[in-house]
């Protein structure tokens, strides 16, 4: 019996070997970046309210411009940050920190 190899194992998306080309400088600082992508996975409404302020060792920083929009968003982290993970072609989002 002949074995067929997995060709695409050592092959990576186009988004992450981009953005590992990025001197290391432009890789920590990528506010706009992420400001977009958060945009685009939460959609118009919570983008309205809601802002990125950084990325820290994998902790997306967000603040909300009221309070009132905190459960919702709480209850949304787990799949928010597996649509930006997905967006970003790796596992860059560990967690999301929202501040008010």
């Amino acid at each position: 019996m002949i074995r067929k190899q997995n060709l695409n194992k050592n092959w990576s998306d186009l988004g992450s070997v981009l953005t590992d080309s990025l001197p290391e400088n432009l890789q920590k600082d990528q506010k706009e970046w992420w400001g977009y992508q958060w945009n685009l996975t939460v959609g118009e409404e919570i983008s309205r309210i809601s802002s990125i302020e950084k990325i820290v060792q994998g902790v997306l920083h967000v603040r909300l411009k009221s309070g009132e929009w905190l459960p919702a968003l709480e209850s949304l982290k787990e799949k928010i940050i597996c649509e930006l993970n997905s967006r970003a072609g790796k596992q860059r989002v560990k967690k999301i920190k929202i501040v008010v």
